[in-house]
């Protein structure tokens, strides 16, 4: 068997698999693959950079719901994709990573750009396989709730045959795998429970109103939920987790992907002996001490006896009067630019970086989520990749925001270049000068990062316009964008911001 008929095998079962799309970083050693796709029907993406690639595949895997791959060449290429994958495994997104590989023989040799890949991503991965012209597989088992490794080896001569006339030499068959969370048969019946709400992909949206409806459970919705100030549901909903005294509930109920808010954390120890029912398409219960994992579906069938304190919603609203106080008092602070850049987002498609970002959206945005599109990478929580990600969701969205922080976008510089659909892009990136998330945890500088970029010269660098916003006045000039491409830079006050973090604290202790 020649390479181009190892590559014929290997782009069948792609198709096979579902995929439509494929980034390819190419190579020297990926080059049978480069070839083959010339004569294929897939939708192709070149890119220079394997990481944000990868990044770039995980966002665009979730705008279409079907795999994407992404094809590599040999060393060192190929580990730049583990984030990614890391990402994919515990965001449940089917990314299929394709390396290209020297013969076996130069394993262990040292010799150039030969690495050990094979079962290189390890468990993180739900299939691994590893081909060479010799050695192909009868079957691949596929997992469509999770990342897959295809390492295929090519000796020289590279290019070895004519694809356009080749055919496959060997059929490979596809055994489907269900990792989904499974049904339990008995629910218990939770007693006085507080609802968390993080992550729900959009068809789940209707099954959890109508269980909140009938319920009429407090519940605190994250954005990712795409219930945050739900105006239909503004008797229930909790603003303010912290303050409220959670020992008051008697059960904690998940919905959706794991939380963000430190509460969530505390179930590990300080509320360690509340009860937690989780109820999500992720196989993960998101706790190192004992829970309880349902699927998703089982959500309506959940028997809910509420106890009503009239102290909860009494403490809420005192907190919220206080947080909306501290918002006027402080204009320029860093929560008061979110508030009002939430406006200026309305309903519009947002992705929200991790750390601070997504905490102080969730805190402080005041647009009611109805029908709003919402993304974030929520599975190892990291702040890699993320601004590659945002442009592979939006790659078929028409006008989108994505509000990331500012050592998130020095993590993800050449993303940029990866923004080639003629759609209308709008990066916010908030310069606080570091990562200001640790100042709050360690009262430490050691711990911030610090850092005095200035990001006009990134969007210089790939042709972007650049606007600088430090005051809601300037917020307001954010409506009026017309140009397709734009690098926004928030630049909060840092005094007004310490002020207000100082002042907030003491009414939460």
């Amino acid at each position: 068997m020649k390479n181009i008929e190892l590559v014929k095998i290997t782009l069948q079962v792609l198709k096979d698999l579902g995929v439509v799309d494929i980034i390819v970083c190419a190579g020297a050693r990926n080059a049978p693959l480069v070839c083959g796709l010339e004569h294929e029907s897939f939708c192709v993406t070149s890119y220079f950079e394997e990481r944000s690639a990868a990044f770039y595949g995980l966002g665009l895997s979730q705008a279409t719901k079907k795999p994407v791959a992404i094809v590599t060449t040999s060393g060192t290429a190929a580990v730049e994709l583990f984030p990614a994958v890391v990402e994919a495994h515990y965001q449940n997104i089917p990314l299929i990573v394709i390396t290209a590989d020297r013969p076996r023989s130069y394993r262990g040799t040292g010799a150039p750009q030969a690495i050990e890949q094979a079962g290189l991503f390890q468990k993180f991965v739900n299939c691994a396989v590893d081909w060479d012209v010799n050695n192909i597989d009868s079957s691949v088992n596929y997992t469509a709730n999770g990342p897959m490794h295809m390492n295929l080896c090519f000796d020289e001569p590279l290019i070895d045959g004519d694809y356009s006339i080749v055919s496959p030499v060997k059929k490979v068959s596809i055994v489907n795998q269900d990792l989904n969370v499974k049904k339990i048969n008995s629910l218990p019946e939770i007693k006085s429970p507080l609802v968390i709400i993080s992550e729900l992909q959009y068809e789940d949206r209707q099954m959890v109103l109508n269980f909140l409806k009938k319920n009429q459970v407090y519940f605190y919705a994250e954005f990712l939920s795409g219930f945050l100030n739900h105006p239909e549901l503004s008797n229930y909903q909790i603003k303010n987790l912290e303050g409220l005294a959670i020992e008051k509930f008697q059960t904690v109920v998940r919905i959706g992907g794991v939380p963000t808010h430190r509460v969530w954390r505390d179930l590990e120890n300080k509320y360690k002996n509340i009860p937690v029912f989780s109820f999500s398409r992720r196989k993960f219960s998101g706790l190192a001490r004992s829970s309880q994992l349902f699927s998703l579906s089982q959500l309506s069938d959940l028997q809910v006896n509420c106890s009503v304190w009239d102290e909860i919603a009494q403490k809420d609203n005192l907190l919220q009067k206080t947080k909306d106080e501290l918002l006027i008092k402080y204009p320029l602070s860093e929560p008061a630019l979110i508030r009002s850049f939430s406006a200026v987002v309305d309903q519009a498609p947002l992705y929200i970086g991790n750390s601070l970002p997504i905490r102080e959206w969730d805190m402080f945005s005041i647009m009611h989520q109805q029908e709003q599109q919402v993304f974030a990478h929520r599975g190892a929580n990291g702040i890699d990749g993320q601004i590659s990600g945002y442009l592979g969701w939006s790659a078929l969205k028409n006008t989108t925001w994505c509000l990331v922080g500012d050592l998130t976008a020095l993590y993800d510089l050449s993303s940029l270049g990866l923004s080639n659909d003629g759609l209308n892009k709008r990066i916010v990136v908030m310069n606080n000068s570091g990562g200001q998330i640790f100042n709050r945890l360690f009262k430490n500088k050691k711990y911030l990062n610090s850092q005095t970029v200035d990001f006009s010269a990134w969007a210089t660098l790939w042709g972007w316009e650049y606007q600088l916003v430090k005051s809601a006045t300037d917020m307001t000039e954010l409506k009026n964008l017309t140009s397709q491409k734009v690098i926004i830079e928030l630049k909060p006050d840092s005094e007004q911001t310490a002020a207000f973090w100082s002042k907030w604290d003491e009414h939460c202790r």
